[in-house]
C-alpha cells in the first residue's frame, strides 16, 4: 500500500515536468518549471478573456433556473470584468503566497524546493479553491481595492518587461555581431539594419498616427503634449546610444537597442491615450449605458465604457507572454535577468553533462535536475514576478478601467493614463541610465 501511494504521489509531483517535457528535447528541470508556471498563467489568462465575452453573459442566461430574478446576480459574477478580477486575484495570491514561502531556497534538495518543483495537482487543486472562494465575495468596493493593487502591479511589471527587452536587445545584437564576425556572413549585418529600420518605422508611423487620430482636436493639449515628449526623449537616447564616448565605455550600445525601446515607449504611449476619457482625444472610447440597481434597490440608468478585445490588449498580452516565456528561458548566467528573477542563482549550463547518465539509467526521462549544487534562479523573485504579470493581465484585459465602489460600473479615468505617462518616462530613463552609467563612473562594473 505505501509503494502504492508513493507511485501515486510520484504521478502528481515531478513527473509532472517529465510528462510536460516528454514529446520535447531534454530540457532541464528548472526550466520546465517555470514554463509549467506559464502555463498555468496562460491558462488563467484564456479564461479570463473568455469570461470578458459579453455573450457569456448572454448564454448563461438562457440556462433555466440559472439567471432567475433571484439568481442574477450569479450570473453577473461568473461573467464579465468582476470574474476576470476574482479569477487574478486567485493566481496572484497563489503566487504571492510561493514567493514568500520559496525565499532563502539554495538548492534543490531544500524540501520546498520539491513543493515548487512537483506537487502540480494539489498546486492547480488550491487554485482552483482559491478561485471559488474568491467568487463568494460580492462587494464592489473589493474590485476597486484590487484595481488600485492592480495599477501598482501592473506599473512595476511594466518595468520589469523593460529591463527584459533591454537585455533581449542586447544579447540580439551581440549574438549578430559575433555571428558575422565568426562567419563573415553580412547577412547577419543586414539582419541587424532591417531590424533597427523596422523597430524605428513602427515607432515613427505610430508618431505620426497619434497626431492624426488622438491629438488633432483643438481640445487634445495633453494627447499632444505627451506624443512630442515622447518622440523628443526617443530621439535623444537613440544620438546617445550611438556617441563615441558611450561606445567607449559600452560597445554593446547600438541603434539596434535604442530602437527595440523606442517601439516599447510608443506602444505605452498609446496605451495611456487609450485610456484617456475625453471622447474627442479617444476614438478608442465606447461609452454605452447599462441598467443597474442601486443601494436603494431602485433602477438607475449609468453610462459606463465598453469592455471590447482590441489591438491595444492583444499587443500588451503578446509581449507579456514573450516577457514570461523569455524569463524562463534564459540562463542564471545572463546578468541582466538574473537580477530580476535569479538573483543569486548559479551557473547550471554544465548540469545537462551530469543529467544525461541519469536520464539513460530512468529510462529516457527528458527532464533532469540540475540545482542539486545551487538554484539556478531565484524562487521567491521568480513567484512574485509572475504575482506582477498576473497584475498586468488583470488590468490589460479589463482596459485599466476603475469600477465604482458603489454601482461597480467601469469608467475610463485621468489616473491610469498619468500611471502609464509617467512609467513610459520611467523606462527612457532607466534605458538612458544603462548607457551613461558606465561612461560616467569607469571604475565600476556594469557587465
Amino acid at each position: 500500500m505505501g509503494c502504492l501511494i508513493s507511485c501515486v504521489a510520484c504521478c502528481f509531483c515531478d513527473a509532472a515536468a517529465s510528462l510536460c517535457c516528454k514529446c520535447l528535447p531534454s530540457c532541464r528541470n528548472s526550466t520546465s518549471t517555470r514554463l509549467l508556471y506559464g502555463v498555468i498563467l496562460l491558462v488563467v489568462l484564456i479564461i479570463s478573456s473568455i469570461c470578458l465575452d459579453p455573450s457569456i453573459a448572454n448564454f448563461l442566461k438562457k440556462i433555466p433556473y440559472l439567471c432567475t430574478t433571484e439568481q442574477e446576480n450569479i450570473c453577473n459574477l461568473i461573467s464579465g470584468y468582476g470574474a476576470v478580477y476574482r479569477l487574478c486575484f486567485s493566481l496572484s495570491l497563489f503566487f504571492c503566497f510561493f514567493s514568500i514561502i520559496m525565499i532563502q531556497v539554495k538548492s534543490s534538495a531544500d524540501f520546498r524546493a520539491a513543493i515548487h518543483n512537483g506537487f502540480w495537482f494539489f498546486k492547480i487543486i488550491a487554485i482552483i479553491g482559491i478561485m471559488v472562494g474568491a467568487f463568494f465575495i460580492h462587494s464592489y468596493e473589493f474590485l476597486f481595492v484590487w484595481w488600485i493593487f492592480g495599477l501598482i502591479g501592473g506599473v512595476c511589471f511594466i518595468i520589469i518587461q523593460l529591463t527584459l527587452l533591454i537585455d533581449l536587445a542586447h544579447s540580439w545584437n551581440q549574438v549578430w555581431i559575433n555571428g558575422f564576425e565568426e562567419s563573415g556572413n553580412k547577412g547577419f549585418i543586414f539582419g541587424l539594419i532591417f531590424s533597427t529600420f523596422l523597430f524605428y518605422a513602427l515607432a515613427f508611423i505610430g508618431t505620426v498616427l497619434f497626431y492624426v487620430y488622438y491629438a488633432s482636436d483643438p481640445a487634445c493639449q495633453l494627447s499632444k503634449t505627451l506624443v512630442s515628449i515622447n518622440m523628443i526623449i526617443c530621439v535623444v537616447f537613440s544620438i546617445i546610444s550611438i556617441l563615441p564616448k558611450i561606445q567607449e565605455h559600452l560597445p554593446s550600445s547600438g541603434l539596434l537597442q535604442s530602437s527595440v525601446i523606442s517601439a516599447y515607449i510608443v506602444f505605452l504611449t498609446w496605451s495611456a491615450l487609450v485610456d484617456l476619457p475625453i471622447a474627442e482625444c479617444n476614438p478608442t472610447l465606447n461609452l454605452v449605458n447599462v441598467t443597474i440597481i442601486d443601494s436603494n434597490n431602485t433602477q438607475v440608468t449609468v453610462e459606463t465604457t465598453n469592455l471590447s478585445f482590441n489591438w491595444e490588449i492583444g499587443i500588451s498580452l503578446t509581449v507579456t507572454l514573450l516577457s514570461v516565456a523569455f524569463a524562463c528561458i534564459r540562463n542564471s548566467s545572463n546578468n541582466s535577468i538574473s537580477r530580476i528573477t535569479m538573483d543569486g542563482g548559479i551557473d547550471t549550463s554544465n548540469a545537462a553533462k551530469a543529467g544525461d547518465g541519469e536520464t539513460n539509467e530512468r529510462g529516457g526521462q527528458t527532464v533532469w535536475d540540475n540545482e542539486k549544487d545551487g538554484v539556478a534562479y531565484s524562487y521567491a523573485m521568480f513567484h512574485f514576478m509572475m504575482f506582477l504579470a498576473t497584475l498586468f493581465v488583470m488590468m490589460s484585459i479589463t482596459n485599466w478601467l476603475e469600477p465604482d465602489q458603489v454601482t461597480g460600473v467601469l469608467s475610463a479615468g485621468l489616473a491610469s493614463f498619468w500611471i502609464k505617462a509617467v512609467s513610459s518616462w520611467f523606462c527612457a530613463a532607466l534605458y538612458t541610465w544603462t548607457l551613461v552609467a558606465p561612461a560616467m563612473f569607469p571604475d565600476r562594473d556594469f557587465s
